[in-house]
């Protein structure tokens, strides 16, 4: 463990200054030696500092930058189908939007998708009322999840809305999102290959210099950006876009040196 002499200075001064208030012997030779005591310590204080800016110094600094376009290996389909009915309709729209759900299933079955790639959530229902308070009907809506690694058939699927057209059925919500199974390797990778860009630029500032380029003293990571390609947002917590199959990202990372 590594003391900090600066705590050790105030506590000694204040120990010494309990023991001042509290003793009997008011002597010159105790005012000398507390005067050397604090003297001393001060040196100490001082000495301590001084190291600490040598060794600042003694760092080089320097930000390296990693950056790769990549391809999305897996999507995610989020929709929400609704059908409307009047007052006295309510269980006849669940049985006709449970039936089309179930062909939805099939369709994607047919083709070529797992039984596994698909979750489909409980449906739920709320009335719909006129401006004057009155009940008209209900809207009947069933959320489902399609991930599967099968990008090219999810997004022919995704992208016709045949199906939802025949059968009347409001399509809420429906959104693609592009992810990448194997994303805390790929991380990993361009850590790597940010902090070997950060020695590569170390070793081209001191190059012209009589200086050394010592041991790596410290690195810290920064957030990672992933992006379209060509984009330019960012974001102080990291950014994660899901829009697209083809994405960019970039990370930055902090070393020092010793020289």
């Amino acid at each position: 463990m590594s003391f900090n002499p600066l705590w050790i200075a105030l506590v000694a001064i204040v120990v010494m200054a309990v023991w001042e208030a509290m003793g009997k012997d008011k002597s010159p030779h105790r005012g000398w030696l507390m005067a050397g005591v604090c003297f001393v310590l001060g040196l100490a204080v001082f000495g301590y500092f001084h190291m600490e800016s040598r060794l600042e110094n003694d760092n080089l600094q320097v930000v390296g930058y990693a950056s790769k376009t990549f391809e999305s290996d897996l999507v995610k389909w989020t929709l929400s189908m609704q059908k409307n009915t009047g007052v006295d309709g309510l269980m006849q729209t669940y049985t006709s939007l449970n039936r089309d759900v179930n062909d939805f299933k099939a369709l994607l079955l047919s083709k070529g998708l797992t039984a596994k790639d698909i979750n489909i959530q409980p449906p739920t229902s709320a009335p719909h009322y006129d401006n004057d308070g009155n009940m008209t009907g209900y809207s009947v809506d069933q959320m489902l999840y399609v991930i599967s690694n099968d990008i090219h058939k999810v997004e022919e699927i995704a992208l016709d809305p045949e199906f939802f057209a025949e059968r009347s059925i409001v399509l809420q919500q429906s959104n693609l999102e592009y992810l990448y199974s194997k994303l805390p390797e790929l991380k990993k990778e361009m850590i790597g290959a940010a902090t070997a860009d950060a020695m590569d630029r170390a070793k081209e500032i001191v190059g012209a210099t009589k200086a050394r380029l010592g041991k790596l003293s410290s690195a810290r990571s920064g957030v990672f950006q992933i992006t379209e390609p060509y984009s330019t947002d960012v974001s102080d917590y990291g950014y994660y876009n899901t829009d697209t199959r083809t994405k960019s990202i970039s990370v930055t990372v902090t070393t020092k040196f010793r020289l």
